[in-house]
């Protein structure tokens, strides 16, 4: 791949042309040759600005002219601090024992909790609930563990939120990831009610998922959660969307095949992610080139439609879209924070169980904690050179803090990969936008 680039803008050599990106204004469009041939040559890992010394011509000063405009569009990615995005660990147990799981390894962090105690919990949200200004808009996240071990609580928070809520035009979104597997007739009931957002977790067919998501009883996991996932399908005119979810890795390394599966079963989008912890080179390596198959497939088989069912280059072509710059790859400590199953609160689900970590418990706030991740996260992790910065967001301090030691010392992994795949989203989007 023969990538270019000069101060804010890069450019890619490709079947449809020359196609540019305007790295500060968030604008696509074609390049002439002419230009191109000017500018310094970078990879995929180049994240400062390199020299390009530009000719005396049209060409030249056309690339000047549009690196020194300013798109009076694009509105700043900037957060003041105000949680409005919560996620709750309902339970800290798991039916399931994934080989890669986060949450120690069997989703209790280390220290199993049966259920969240919703008698501390509804005070909880009751305390950031109101400090919302009126016609807002309100995240609620259930996770686990597994959290439909435990859907009463999931019902009685539910409901306790739209009777706080009501009246004050806040709009609340309600989510939840699930690995499906006990999907029975009271969850749908209640799920269908809520109006909300799955996503399953499955990584593939029962030939890679039952390896690397066993269940603990011995059965097939995929099974159990294909089963699930088609009860969802059989309501999903009551949700507000439905998805699947896969990680992969050296282990599992089958993104296409898990696409095409994916498919089949009827489901909204799809997400696919690369291990948080994997280092092999040549597995992300594999990994980026399915990504690029299944782009071409899903574009093939139905355009930009189709295209953004992938849930990551819909986030991309939404930004683009928006001219709305991502100064934060997430909210951690500015608008979101992490309720886990003993009501201590953490700025991202990762970290939960680290006692360094907690930001606060009940109704109580460590501000001097949160003081630190304030600044946004393209500056605290040094990103201001990268061309991808404001569709990426900094980054994941966890990932970074994984691979590295420090949440802020990149991950030049995760930082290949990411410019890969918002390349690959560039060049899609150029071609949605000519066609019309």
């Amino acid at each position: 791949m023969d990538l270019r680039r000069f101060q804010d803008i890069i450019a890619v050599q490709t079947n449809d042309g020359i196609i540019a990106y305007h790295s500060r204004n968030l604008e696509v469009a074609e390049l002439s040759p002419e230009a191109y041939e000017q500018m310094a040559k970078i990879n995929l890992r180049t994240s400062g600005i390199p020299f390009a010394q530009l000719n005396a011509d049209e060409a030249a000063a056309s690339l000047t002219g549009w690196q020194q405009e300013d798109n009076l569009d694009v509105k700043s990615g900037h957060i003041e601090f105000g949680i409005k995005s919560l996620t709750v660990n309902v339970t800290q147990v798991c039916n399931l024992k994934c080989v890669y799981c986060a949450a120690g390894g069997d989703g209790t962090y280390g220290d199993p909790v049966n259920r969240i105690n919703v008698e501390k919990t509804l005070p909880q949200l009751k305390f950031f609930l109101e400090k919302l200004k009126d016609g807002s808009t309100f995240s609620l996240s259930f996770v686990g563990g597994e959290p439909l071990l435990y859907p009463e609580a999931i019902c009685l928070i539910y409901d306790y939120v739209m009777l706080q809520t009501a009246g004050r035009n806040i709009r609340s979104r309600f989510m939840i990831t699930t690995n499906g597997t006990l999907i029975t007739d009271k969850v749908l009931d209640i799920l269908r009610a809520m109006k909300i957002h799955i996503t399953v977790s499955l990584d593939g067919e029962s030939t890679i998922n039952d390896q690397v998501r066993p269940s603990k009883d011995g059965r097939s996991s995929t099974a159990l959660t294909v089963d699930g996932i088609k009860k969802l399908v059989g309501i999903k005119s009551n949700l507000a969307s439905l998805g699947i979810a896969g990680v992969y890795s050296a282990k599992n390394l089958e993104v296409k095949k898990s696409y095409l599966f994916f498919k089949s079963l009827g489901v909204d989008w799809f997400e696919f992610n690369f291990s948080y912890t994997e280092k092999d080179m040549a597995a992300q390596t594999e990994y980026l080139s399915q990504m690029k198959e299944i782009a071409q497939l899903a574009w093939d088989a139905g355009g930009e439609a189709e295209f953004r069912r992938i849930k990551a280059f819909n986030l991309y072509f939404q930004t683009l879209d928006s001219q709305q710059r991502i100064e934060n790859f997430c909210g951690a400590g500015k608008t979101f924070l992490m309720i886990d199953a003993k009501n201590q609160l953490y700025t991202c689900p990762w970290v939960v169980g680290e006692k360094d970590e907690i930001v606060g418990i009940g109704a109580s706030l460590d501000l001097e904690k949160l003081d630190k991740y304030q600044k946004p996260l393209i500056e605290l992790n040094n990103c201001q050179t990268c061309w991808a910065r404001f569709l990426c967001g900094g980054g994941c301090m966890y990932i970074h803090r994984e691979h590295s030691g420090d949440k802020h010392k990149k991950d030049e992994l995760f930082c290949e990969r990411t410019r890969s795949l918002i390349l690959l989203a560039i060049m899609y989007y150029k071609r949605a936008r000519a066609e019309q």
